[in-house]
């Protein structure tokens, strides 16, 4: 991901003949070195759109009108160091055309793709507002030149190798026309560097105080019928399984709301996954029937059947992060969350001595299985 350096310091030397030539060498050699610098700090999870300055809602705005992309604001990092600052109130907004990519894309049938920023900081642009008393008259700045481009949803990996590109939004084609996808999420330095990354973050963290409030009334009410004298396997179990739920959230909950805001997306990601993979290992360490036992009373009397429990489990657990595209791994997060506030609120309602419905679900309902097939969580 790092680019390698490419521009090397002058030598100078006492009576050379100075051209242009050597000062932009020079000058090219600084902004490699800056760039350098920069990327080491950075990693596959913390490059991409900084926050906003003050004044200025969206460090991103991207426009698309179905025949043409339009950008006006872009401030971000790459994966490699480079720095893009790129405002229409300096110069004139980016355009792209994409009546050509149109054409292409329904030849080879794709309807989605990325749009994807490129920056060139050897290459530079001059702009501002030139001295009227200055001979000659020139222009007192430079900035990178900045370009877009569109790649499709397959080259959006090896694209991602580069350290001179960023992808900043997503293109669907339907009926001829192209439109941004307003689920997309791209890559941030910060969760608070993005408007939807914050929402995700406060309604995500909400959920999980609903699930650690629900779970820890669901423990009280297991300890309250084993001093009544009622404790049983089932109410064992399931008090068990709030209680894994409840570490996590002790353990990780404060860290969540008090440095989420200035920590990867990463990091939202990660506690679904911590919370999938507690919640896993408990189930796989109650014994066969105890888990049998308690999955059929779930599925009895919460509405949460075995299969669906294990599928929102396993859909954090076995994705991929993808830094330029993390959108579905918060669903599975959302999803998670969902299934454990539906189960915990009813079961903080119950005493888990109710008598069983039906029979016991059994994991093992394959005709032919297969042997070096994965095994579910219960079985």
């Amino acid at each position: 991901m790092l680019p390698e350096l490419t521009h090397w310091p002058v030598n100078w030397a006492d009576g050379m003949k100075i051209s242009r030539s050597h000062l932009i060498a020079n000058d090219n050699a600084l902004r490699d070195a800056i760039r350098d610098a920069t990327g080491l700090l950075l990693t596959s999870y913390n490059y991409g759109l900084l926050s906003s300055p003050t004044g200025q809602e969206s460090p991103l705005l991207l426009t698309c009108d179905g025949s043409e992309l339009t950008l006006s604001i872009c401030r971000a990092i790459t994966p490699g160091g480079a720095r893009i600052d790129f405002d229409a109130a300096r110069t004139l907004p980016l355009r792209l055309s994409l009546t050509n990519v149109r054409e292409q894309w329904q030849r080879s049938n794709h309807t989605v793709g990325y749009i994807v920023l490129d920056i060139n900081p050897f290459e530079p642009q001059p702009w501002g507002q030139p001295d009227p008393e200055e001979v000659p008259l020139r222009y007192p700045y430079t900035q990178p030149t900045c370009r877009l481009s569109v790649l499709t949803a397959s080259m959006l990996a090896p694209g991602m190798s580069a350290g001179y590109h960023l992808p900043i939004g997503k293109l669907l084609l339907s009926g001829g026309q192209f439109s941004l996808d307003s689920t997309y999420l791209p890559p941030c330095r910060s969760v608070g560097a993005w408007p939807a990354f914050r929402q995700h973050h406060q309604t995500i963290g909400k959920n999980l105080g609903k699930i650690a409030d629900f779970a820890t009334t669901v423990i009280g009410r297991v300890r309250t019928n084993a001093r009544s004298g009622q404790a049983n396997l089932l109410a064992s179990s399931i008090g068990y399984l709030a209680e894994a739920t409840v570490r996590v959230m002790s353990d990780h909950l404060d860290a969540y709301d008090m440095r989420g805001q200035d920590e990867s997306p990463l990091f939202i990601v990660e506690l679904g996954v911590r919370l999938a993979r507690t919640l896993k290992l408990a189930i796989k360490s109650t014994p066969d029937q105890e888990r049998d036992t308690m999955f059929n009373y779930f599925k009895n009397w919460c509405n949460v059947s075995p299969a669906e429990f294990e599928t929102s489990l396993n859909n954090l657990l076995e994705e991929e992060y993808i830094h330029a595209d993390c959108q579905s791994m918060i669903t599975h997060f959302y999803n998670l969350t969902d299934k454990l506030i539906a189960l915990y609120s009813k079961l903080s309602e119950l005493n888990y001595v109710e008598k069983e419905r039906g029979t016991i679900y059994q994991e093992k309902q394959e005709l032919d299985p297969q042997p070096t097939k994965r095994k579910g969580i219960w079985g």
